[in-house]
């Protein structure tokens, strides 16, 4: 799967003012061609992970054990979703999911319109994946 950088169907203007932009390269160095297949592909990335951390939010307010198997089915749709930027094992994937809960920017994206508390729960749903999944 080819990484994909650019506008992944999030509030763009929010994230470039919290620096969590994804960058890449401009659209004047792509063909008309490519560059409506790479917005097809971020709009699709944007779906995935409003549909992802929707499906966490809901998780969490219900009381589901980070470890649970319907938690971890959701947290493995994480995995393979951030296969589309890089690939994870377990060390890299162990501190992305600390980095949600230490770095004010990340921790405000994803708790912006979601409970609070919900980057700590990803991350202890991260890392119980990590560790029963990943090398």
């Amino acid at each position: 799967m080819q990484p994909v950088f650019g506008n992944s169907g999030l509030d763009q203007a929010e994230a470039e003012e919290d620096g969590t932009a994804l960058l890449g390269y401009s659209p004047q160095d792509r063909s008309p061609r490519e560059e409506a297949e790479r917005r097809a592909l971020a709009q699709k990335i944007g779906s995935d992970w409003n549909r992802i951390s929707s499906r966490i939010a809901e998780l969490f307010a219900a009381g589901v054990p980070e470890n649970d198997p319907r938690t971890q089915q959701v947290v493995d749709e994480h995995y393979r979703w951030l296969q589309h930027f890089w690939t994870p094992d377990r060390d890299s994937y162990l501190r992305l999911a600390q980095m949600y809960v230490n770095q004010p920017k990340f921790r405000k994206r994803i708790e912006r319109r979601k409970p609070n508390g919900m980057a700590a729960y990803l991350r202890d749903a991260m890392t119980a994946y990590a560790w029963a999944r990943l090398r």
